[in-house]
């Protein structure tokens, strides 16, 4: 199979629309856009690989959040990786992390970053604010020293 070079452009395209996956449920896009070996390094050691684990956990992030969004504030690629900073919102509905659905709506940051080959995502990584989302739901309620630090608006 031959394959052509991909522009920074088509990088950070490939890596907007993983998106449809999670903000539209298109299980056909995990297929198309996610290689048989990809390797999310956010999921637990052991997890499944490949293009249906990943419509999988978006199958059930989607149950677990009505609503779901990840929305794109920000995204560039350079060279095989894209990174995307975005707004994930939602209302809790079903357990997640331990935590019972509280009927809570949350709004915070993520970081994605994908590598892409021949067209595909093979690997991805991401920083979740979870101590905020915690905060969100009221599973947590310490202070924090510091600056106070408002909810993230898109």
């Amino acid at each position: 199979m031959t394959t052509q070079a991909l522009t920074d452009e088509d990088v950070r395209q490939i890596a907007v629309d993983m998106g449809l996956i999670f903000n539209d449920g298109d299980e056909e896009a995990a297929h198309r856009l996610v290689a048989e070996d990809f390797i999310d390094w956010e999921a637990p050691e052991g997890a499944p690989r490949g293009p249906e684990a990943y419509a999988n956990t978006a199958r059930w992030m989607r149950s677990v959040w009505e609503g779901a969004r990840w929305e794109i504030v920000d995204s560039f690629a350079k060279g095989d990786k894209a990174a995307l900073r975005v707004i994930f919102s939602g209302r809790q509905v079903k357990d997640f992390m331990g935590i019972p659905a509280t009927g809570k709506k949350v709004r915070v940051q993520h970081i994605h970053i994908y590598r892409i080959a021949d067209g595909k995502v093979v690997e991805h990584w991401a920083v979740r604010d979870d101590l905020e989302l915690m905060r969100q739901l009221g599973a947590w309620d310490k202070p924090l020293e510091g600056a106070p630090k408002p909810a993230p608006r898109a």
